[in-house]
C-alpha cells in the first residue's frame, strides 16, 4: 500500500517504481543483482519514430541493429532512473542486498549492482567503508553503525520530546481563505434521494447541466444561422447517445430563441465573468470569489443571469432554492458596490421551459438578511 499509519509494526513491500514520492526510516533493496533478463518485443523502434520487425539479434540488419541498440540504451537510462528513485527513498538507513550464483565473480555482474559498486569505488567514499558483521554475513558499511534500540525505547524516546513552541501558537490567517463561493454559503435546498436510473448512457443531473451552460457560454457568440451546427460539439461526448445530445441542444438553442432573453444574450453582454470583493450590504468581513454566467452592462443599469437546469423548474421565484436567491443577492451586492448609481437588476435562466424570472430587490434584501444573522 502506499499509505500506511506509521505505529503499525508492519513491512511496506512495492516496487521501485510504486515507491516513487515516498520516505521510510528504512529501506532494503533486496534484488539489485539482476540484469534485464526479458527477451523484448521483436518489433523495433527507429531513431526516426519507424518501426522494424526482427525476431532475434542473429538476425538484425544494420537498421534493426541501431534500433535494438537505441531501445537497449533506453531501458538502461530508465533502470538508472529507477535506480535513483529506489536509493533515495530512506530517510535514516539503506540497506543494499543482491544474490549470485556460486560460480559466479561479482565483478562481472552489470545492471544495479554495478553502478552501485561503482559509487563505492568513488575515491571519496572508498577510505569509509568497512567490514561489519550482519548476523552470519559480513556486509560492507557507509555511515555510522545502527543504535539498538529495545522495542518499547523509540516509543518513550517520542513521549519524551517536547513539543516545539509553534504548536501553541494560532495558525497565520491564510489571505487567500477571506473569499467564500457564493454557492457554498447558507444551507441548500435537500436533494431528494438519488434514483438508480438518475445515471443512463453517462448523464447525469449535474453532467446535463455542465454541458448545457457549456453551449450557452458558447453559442452567444455566433452568428444565429450558425448556432445549431455550432451546438453539434456534444457530438465529442461518445458516452451520450444522439437522444440525449438532441435534448441537451434543444434546451440551450430555445433559450437563445426565445424573445425573453434577448437582452441577457445581446451581443455586448459577456459570458463566465469572474467576480471578487465585498460590499456594504454583505455581513462584516465576507468577501466572495464566484463567476457570473451572463453580465450585460448598460449605462443606466446591470443584468446579472445565472443558468439553472433543474427539472421540473419552480413555478415561480418565490419557490426556488433559497440557495440560487441568495447567490443572485450576493452577486448583486457586490455589483452594486463596482457600478455605482446604476441600478442592479438579476434574473436566473430556467433551462427547462425555458422561463426568466427576475430575481426582486425585496427577495434579494431578506436573503443577505437571513445570510447576515447566521454569521
Amino acid at each position: 500500500k502506499r499509505e500506511m499509519e506509521a505505529a503499525r509494526d508492519e513491512v511496506r513491500v512495492m516496487t521501485a517504481h510504486g515507491a516513487k514520492g515516498l520516505e521510510a526510516p528504512i529501506v532494503f533493496l533486496p534484488e539489485t543483482t539482476l540484469s534485464n533478463l526479458g527477451r523484448g518485443s521483436p518489433l523495433l523502434e527507429t531513431q526516426d519514430g519507424g518501426f522494424l520487425w526482427c525476431g532475434s539479434k542473429t538476425n538484425d540488419c544494420e537498421a534493426s541493429a541501431k534500433a535494438r541498440s537505441l531501445r537497449e540504451q533506453k531501458a538502461e537510462e530508465e533502470a538508472y532512473r529507477l535506480l535513483y528513485v529506489a536509493l533515495t527513498r530512506a530517510r535514516d538507513r539503506l540497506v543494499l542486498c543482491g544474490r549470485i550464483a556460486a560460480k559466479a565473480k561479482e565483478e562481472n555482474l552489470k545492471g544495479w549492482w554495478s553502478a552501485i559498486q561503482a559509487g563505492f569505488s568513488h575515491a571519496e567514499i572508498a577510505p569509509h567503508l568497512r567490514e561489519a558483521a550482519c548476523g552470519d554475513l559480513i556486509a560492507t558499511r557507509y555511515g555510522p553503525d545502527p543504535e539498538v534500540l529495545g522495542a518499547d525505547a523509540a516509543d518513550a524516546k517520542a513521549a519524551d520530546s517536547p513539543l516545539p513552541d509553534w504548536t501553541a501558537r494560532d495558525a497565520a490567517t491564510d489571505p487567500l481563505a477571506r473569499f467564500a463561493s457564493p454557492s457554498d454559503l447558507g444551507e441548500a435546498e435537500a436533494p431528494l434521494a438519488p434514483s438508480p436510473l438518475a445515471r443512463v448512457g453517462g448523464l447525469g443531473r449535474f453532467r446535463r447541466g455542465e454541458l448545457i451552460h457549456r453551449l450557452l457560454q458558447i453559442l452567444p457568440d455566433l452568428a444565429l444561422d450558425a448556432r445549431a451546427a455550432a451546438a453539434d460539439i456534444l457530438a465529442r461526448e461518445p458516452d451520450l447517445n444522439a437522444d440525449q445530445r438532441a435534448e441537451m441542444a434543444a434546451a440551450a438553442l430555445g433559450v437563445l430563441s426565445d424573445p425573453q432573453f434577448s437582452e441577457v444574450f445581446a451581443a455586448d453582454g459577456r459570458a463566465e465573468v469572474a467576480i471578487a470583493g465585498t460590499a456594504a450590504a454583505l455581513p462584516a468581513g465576507l468577501s466572495i470569489s464566484g463567476r457570473i454566467d451572463r453580465l450585460v452592462v448598460r449605462p443606466d443599469r446591470v443584468l446579472v443571469a445565472d443558468f439553472k437546469t433543474n427539472r421540473p423548474s419552480p413555478g415561480r421565484i418565490e419557490d426556488a432554492d433559497p440557495a440560487y436567491i441568495r447567490q443572485m443577492a450576493l452577486y448583486a451586492a457586490v455589483l452594486a458596490e463596482v457600478f455605482p448609481g446604476r441600478a442592479i437588476e438579476a434574473a436566473i435562466v430556467w433551462t427547462d421551459g425555458p422561463k426568466l424570472m427576475a430575481v426582486p430587490e425585496f427577495l434579494r434584501a431578506k436573503a443577505l438578511a437571513e445570510l447576515g444573522s447566521k454569521s
